[in-house]
């Protein structure tokens, strides 16, 4: 069938080569066949650039499917979550744009927390909020997962580094999981053999220098509350994270000399407030006691980054200086005038008439180059074919006076 459309092509066009071989194309059967491949040649160059003139169909090719099914690389991803772009809908009535700005993390001092709401029995997984580091260069998320099996949860603490050639605000709003360092800075127990428990991560600050993070690991039952709140010292320098159970044994020791409190009766927790606004090598946090009524204040106390030098700061009150110093990206709920809004929808409409001409035109200007590249293949293939036959020919001249030489040196 498609030798039957090619000589068809052949019979109602007549080419450069038909027109100046028309004698040796019927003596010689590879002239012949260099003409009839040159116009096979021509015809599906034709429907390629036809084609392409067309919008994408679901009909393809096996090729062109496989290639469209390829796995993208992280890299190819990446690009295309920077990059990408919300599509529009042109008749859309113009509605103001949400916009963020970034506010201090802990702030409140002590206030981070991570919430687990009920979808996350449906998504298996939840992103909670991060926090950006305070010379914008890197942000930490925490990552929880649900097991069904065991009704219960774990959780790991990721870094994004941020991409250093957007704005502050920027960086928050296209910041990725898909840009994250595969392996998490922190990791709880992955257990799932016991039913109801939780483990969450949640960053508590920065240091002032960005070198360390401090992060706060909870503990406790789906249906009894809280157990405990560890402590964590990430180091960025090092790349290490370390856990800090000494606090908790420093306060448990301290009350049990002073007297007062019953630990084995009575749940007790610490809160972590963040660093130490007068030494980045600690970290402040508080201690309460909940005897069923009025929570026991336990003492504001702090500890190094190492884990050592536990000190009772103040037995009295939480107001100790501590640094705030990591962002999170937040709505921005100023009130706007209507006259500012209107003016924005005007500008969005004007730029949507410039966006549409500028679409039409490269449109337009990528057709003329579709053709002129299919214009230059097709010569480019007659061309070839030319001086295949014109060596061709030479080598027939060869062949015809080795012939007569041959014949004058025998006598025939």
């Amino acid at each position: 069938m498609f030798e039957a459309m090619a000589g068809m092509v052949m019979a109602t066009k007549i080419h450069f080569s038909q027109m100046k071989y028309p004698f040796i194309k019927k003596k010689d059967r590879v002239v012949a066949e260099t003409l009839y491949q040159n116009e096979v040649n021509k015809i599906e160059e034709l429907e390629r650039y036809e084609k392409s003139k067309l919008p994408e169909s679901g009909y393809m090719t096996v090729e062109e499917y496989e290639a469209k099914s390829r796995a993208k690389s992280k890299k190819e991803m990446a690009e295309e979550v920077k990059g990408g772009e919300l599509p529009t809908d042109s008749n859309m009535v113009y509605v103001p744009q949400r916009s963020f700005k970034l506010v201090k993390y802990n702030d409140p001092i002590g206030s981070p927390e991570l919430n687990l709401p009920r979808k996350l029995n449906f998504d298996r997984q939840i992103n909670a909020q991060g926090i950006i580091s305070g010379d914008r260069t890197m942000m930490v998320y925490p990552a929880v997962y649900y097991y069904a099996q065991g009704d219960c949860t774990s959780c790991d603490l990721f870094l994004i580094k941020l991409d250093p050639k957007l704005s502050d605000t920027q960086k928050a709003i296209y910041a990725n999981i898909v840009q994250k360092v595969e392996e998490p800075l922190i990791s709880t127990e992955k257990d799932i053999d016991t039913k109801f428990i939780f483990r969450t991560l949640t960053p508590i600050d920065f240091s002032t220098d960005n070198k360390k993070l401090a992060v706060k690991e909870k503990t406790g039952h789906r249906h009894d509350g809280i157990w405990k709140t560890d402590l964590w010292v990430y180091d960025f320098e090092k790349q290490e994270a370390l856990k800090i159970p000494q606090i908790r044994e420093a306060i448990i020791n301290y009350w049990a000399a002073a007297g007062g409190v019953d630990f084995e009766e009575n749940r007790w927790d610490i809160y972590p407030m963040g660093f130490d606004a007068n030494d980045d090598n600690r970290i402040i946090l508080c201690a309460y006691a909940y005897t069923g009524d009025v929570p026991k204040f336990l003492g504001t106390w702090s500890i190094d980054v190492e884990g050592n030098n536990a000190k009772l700061e103040d037995l009295e009150g939480s107001d100790f200086p501590v640094s705030v110093v990591g962002y999170r990206l937040a709505e921005d709920s100023e009130v706007r005038d209507i006259s500012e809004i209107e003016f924005e929808a005007k500008q969005a409409e004007e730029k949507e008439k410039i966006e549409k001409k500028q679409a039409k035109e490269l449109t337009k200007s990528e057709e003329e180059l579709k053709e002129l590249e299919y214009e230059r293949k097709i010569r480019q293939m007659d061309m070839d074919t030319y001086l295949k036959i014109e060596h061709r020919k030479q080598q027939l001249k060869e062949l015809k006076k080795n012939t007569k030489s041959t014949d004058g040196l025998t006598g025939n």
